[in-house]
């Protein structure tokens, strides 16, 4: 087996009971005393403190680090202070089954007995720590009777053996036992590596098929944002409606697999943020409007007044549950009303319930509410879409909080779904747009690095709209080579590039500005990444922002924005104009 972590749970556990061991022993050794009342059973109780104790000592390296990789000579010292551990401890054995009589004899099998039984049933996941640890048990009750036929010769010898023979007939079946568990125990091991592995595949799979649609949904995206600003016919604007709502959707389900497989891998971490719940919800309403209003629904968004002020919480996934719950209401509901309630329950925790008056969901169907990839029946999936993640998600969310999400229904009447997250208040306010400062753009030196001749048609024609025109190339080695002939306000760095990516072109540039005390370049990545992990690798990398594909303008715009900003601080950079400009 592999050495990493070989000896880390047995140390722990042999840490974590020394006391007791001590406990025992001292027992054994007063027991011992006032059978013989001698002054050795003492000598022996302090002996095994001192073994005990350099038992753990040696051993503390193991326990501290689960992935410990012992030396040779580590492991050698190792075994031998735990055969010596064990020796010492085995020792008041021979004492008690000479020096204290037939009783002595009875209780020093019990001491080999119980100790072989404790240590073996510690966790031990290398074969050698289990026998060099029993064998002074084992070769004490192999050694007793022998040594007693020449010390007592008028001792029963067939009396003791049968004595002996039962006892190790019973650490016989305790050693095997033991190894029957640490088989099972390594082939869970080997089960749970084989799940790991399975799941970082799954999640490494997802996060591949994310950028490789990611990468095509920009193009349409990123076009149909820059088709809605020229002057298009009643008809052509509602087919570029249609063009732009069909890859919302579109997006909306592939950021759905994503949160599900950050969930599943244990790897979705909430922000700590500030949130203004009133505003929130009032925002989250505006959304649903215009689709309530074409299905003739009342709806309604109520916060109490008690929910007023600001709130310690990842803003974007409290807004995430609140907008699944509404689309949910409102997609299944025909007619009549969807109400969101936004108060505090009696614990004073946020409490989000929302109301709808649609069909209402069977007893059967409650069951799977909140399973993945499922709902009502496929009816449902063929009439409303969907796939069936929402919910899942909105609870492993709440979840994460330290809350939960619950649902009630009935069958003609509607359904009730409940969040309730335990937020804390804060006094800070969110930032926002109004506080920031922004930049002119008029003339700024822009250089784009894209290898995908689409993701540069759209990149260009974004920019070109507000008065940009950018260099292209098409690979981190021509950004690194443009970076050196001349100086640029601003990069834009695709990550997954031939030649060279973006992520060393970015080292090697902020390398060369160290070392040649230049001007840090501000450099946001362009990226179909989406996971969690991604972002930290960019914001270790030197990048100064990331804009995720496809592309926005207006969130391009703002990252762009700030990190010109941030580099507006040792730059003579001019503020912007039009502070409006972001706004379009």
């Amino acid at each position: 087996m592999a050495l990493e972590g070989k000896y880390h749970f047995a140390a722990v556990a042999r840490r974590r009971e020394i006391w007791m061991r001590i406990g025992f022993a001292s027992l054994i050794g007063a027991a011992a005393a006032y059978g013989s009342m001698s002054v050795w059973p003492f000598v022996w109780f302090i002996l095994v403190c001192g073994a005990q104790t350099l038992n753990v000592s040696v051993g503390a390296a193991a326990a501290r680090d689960p992935k410990h990789v012992p030396t040779r000579v580590w492991e050698a010292q190792y075994l031998a202070i735990q055969c010596l551990n064990s020796a010492t401890f085995a020792g008041i054995a021979g004492y008690l089954w000479f020096e204290v009589g037939m009783e002595g004899r009875l209780i020093a099998l019990v001491v080999l007995m119980g100790a072989q039984l404790n240590f073996g049933t510690q966790p031990h996941t290398s074969g050698r720590l289990l026998w060099w640890g029993s064998a002074p048990y084992i070769a004490s009750l192999a050694a007793l009777p022998i040594l007693t036929v020449f010390v007592e010769p008028n001792t029963s010898v067939v009396e003791t053996g049968f004595l002996v023979l039962g006892a190790m007939l019973y650490l016989l079946h305790v050693l095997r036992a033991v190894r029957r568990r640490e088989e099972a125990a390594l082939e869970t091991t080997a089960a749970l590596e084989r799940a790991e592995t399975a799941s970082a595949a799954k999640s490494e799979f997802v996060a591949t098929m994310s950028h490789e649609i990611r990468t095509p949904l920009n193009g349409v995206l990123g076009m149909a944002q820059a088709m809605s600003s020229d002057e298009l016919s009643a008809v052509q604007r509602q087919r570029l409606d249609v063009i732009r709502q069909s890859g919302t959707v579109l997006m909306t389900l592939l950021n759905d697999l994503l949160d599900m497989a950050k969930i599943e891998a244990a790897k979705l971490e909430l922000e700590d943020g500030c949130l203004d719940i009133k505003e929130m919800a009032e925002q989250t309403r505006e959304a649903f409007v215009a689709l309530a209003a074409d299905k003739d629904i009342e709806l309604r968004v109520t916060v109490a007044i008690d929910v007023a002020g600001f709130w310690r919480a990842d803003p974007v996934r409290v807004r995430q549950i609140l907008s699944n719950l509404l689309s949910n209401a409102v997609k299944f509901t025909d007619r009549g009303s969807v109400s969101a309630v936004v108060d505090l329950d009696g614990a004073g925790q946020i409490r989000i319930r929302v109301e709808d008056s649609g069909p209402g969901i069977s007893d059967p169907h409650m069951a799977n509410l909140f399973s993945r990839f499922v709902q009502g029946d496929s009816s449902t999936t063929r009439r409303f879409g969907g796939t069936g993640l929402g919910l899942a998600i909105c609870r492993d969310l709440a979840r994460l909080m330290g809350g939960d999400l619950t649902a009630e229904s009935e069958l003609g009447v509607g359904s009730t779904f409940t969040a309730v997250l335990p937020l804390s208040r804060t006094e800070e306010a969110p930032a926002t747009d109004a506080t920031a400062q922004h930049v002119e753009t008029d003339g700024l030196r822009i250089l784009v690095a894209e290898d995908n001749s689409t993701n540069r048609m759209v990149i260009s024609t974004l920019l070109g709209q507000i008065g940009i025109e950018a260099h292209i190339v098409e690979d981190g080695a021509q950004a690194y080579e443009a970076w050196k002939a001349q100086p640029w306000d601003l990069i834009l760095m695709d990550i997954q590039m031939p030649v060279m990516d973006g992520i060393e072109a970015t080292r090697r540039i902020r390398a060369d500005e160290r070392v040649g005390g230049l001007r840090t370049t501000p450099i946001v990545a362009l990226t179909a990444n989406a996971m969690s992990h991604h972002r930290t690798q960019y914001d270790d990398g030197g990048f100064d922002g990331v804009v995720p594909k496809p592309i926005q303008l207006t969130v391009l715009l703002a990252a762009m924005d700030e990190a010109l900003v941030a580099a507006a601080a040792t730059s003579s950079y001019s503020t912007i104009k039009d502070p409006d400009l972001l706004a379009g």
